[in-house]
């Protein structure tokens, strides 16, 4: 299939830039100051060494960022061990492995990998346009399916954060030859985002944050003109992640629902893809068949169908690779407490 670029500058899809705020700033008092100390005395020396450190990796052979971050892990895990967030990511653990309920040990073990794995995604940044040329990335399933797709037609994909998950994008792009249009959810930090986006400019995908803009290039590029889309359904609305369900009442609104109304609205089949960490600075990307659902709402709601059908199928991936799943401290089980009473033995 011949790559082609959307009518769409990539300046589109940025972040937006908050306003910096001015320098003598940091004298005032109030919230003002707090928020230009933040800006110029926190973020910006922590953004240009993240930076930095960003460029150097890139310049490293790919094994090497991974290994850095396997070895800085612990420290990581150690400095936020009393944050509400790490706390969440072993209950979160204890509650949704495929194993529980783990005993101290073995909650431990899935606690340190799973921290080890999130370092790995943070560091694999700086060399992932790179890992399928260095004969890094395994890709599976696609072929068969290839041969199954209507044609003429676009798909719709759907993903969710395991793995290396911005790794999705470049394969589905590059390594399967689709011309995908995609959307993210910007980080905290706009020096992160300026990372992610000189990253996608460098391997070619147009991936827009959310927002009336993003709904209108989706609604012209996939249902007008053809496009291929990419949606992560297990992204963080209102505070928590509500695909895969866990037993939870399914999303009425969110990626998954929005990649259902394109699958309906354009025929396209919905195709569930996903990546996997397979041995250090090794992964497997995995392209499923389409979903089987009822589209043409015989006795059902066929955008129901299609969001359930997107839970059947990923719900028990993510719990067979909880450990990768980078969303796990966003969801919020009702049993959590986030700030629970001290003892006097804790004083």
């Amino acid at each position: 299939m011949e790559r082609r670029v959307p009518d769409v500058s990539f300046e589109e899809t940025c972040a937006p830039v908050p306003v910096a705020p001015p320098y003598l700033g940091v004298f005032a008092g109030g919230e003002p100051g707090r928020q230009a100390r933040r800006y110029h005395l926190v973020e910006t020396p922590s953004g240009l060494f993240k930076t930095a450190l960003h460029e150097l990796l890139r310049r490293c052979p790919v094994w090497l960022a991974p290994l850095i971050a396997r070895r800085l892990a612990p420290l990581s895990r150690f400095r936020c061990r009393r944050r509400i967030f790490a706390r969440r990511i072993d209950f979160n653990l204890a509650e949704l492995h495929p194993r529980a309920p783990l005993d101290a040990a073995d909650l431990e073990a899935a606690s340190r990998r799973w921290w080890t794995g999130a370092g790995e995604v943070l560091a694999e940044y700086a060399t992932l346009e790179r890992l399928r040329s260095a004969g890094r990335v395994e890709i599976e399933g696609w072929e068969e399916i290839r041969a199954r797709l209507p044609i003429g037609m676009p798909v719709v994909f759907a993903a969710v954060h395991l793995g290396p998950f911005e790794l999705v994008f470049e394969v589905v792009r590059n390594g399967l030859g689709r011309n995908i249009v995609a959307t993210w959810q910007p980080e905290p930090s706009r020096h992160a985002n300026e990372i992610l986006s000189r990253l996608r400019g460098r391997y070619g995908c147009h991936i827009f944050p959310p927002g009336q803009r993003a709904a209108r290039h989706l609604r012209r590029l996939v249902v007008g003109e053809g496009f291929d889309a990419l949606l992560f359904v297990d992204e963080v609305r209102d505070r928590q992640i509500h695909l895969p369900a866990f037993g939870r009442d399914l999303p009425t609104r969110g990626n998954a629902v929005i990649a259902v109304k394109l699958a309906l609205k354009t025929g396209a089949p919905l195709v569930p893809v996903h990546v996997l960490r397979i041995a250090p600075a090794r992964y497997r990307f995995v392209a499923s068949a389409p979903l089987d659902f009822d589209r043409d709402g015989a006795g059902s709601d066929p955008l129901a169908c299609g969001v359930a059908a997107l839970d059947c199928h990923f719900a028990p991936i993510v719990r067979a690779n909880l450990e990768q799943w980078w969303m796990l401290s966003q969801v919020r089980l009702p049993d959590f407490v986030a700030r629970p009473k001290r003892t006097a033995r804790d004083q």
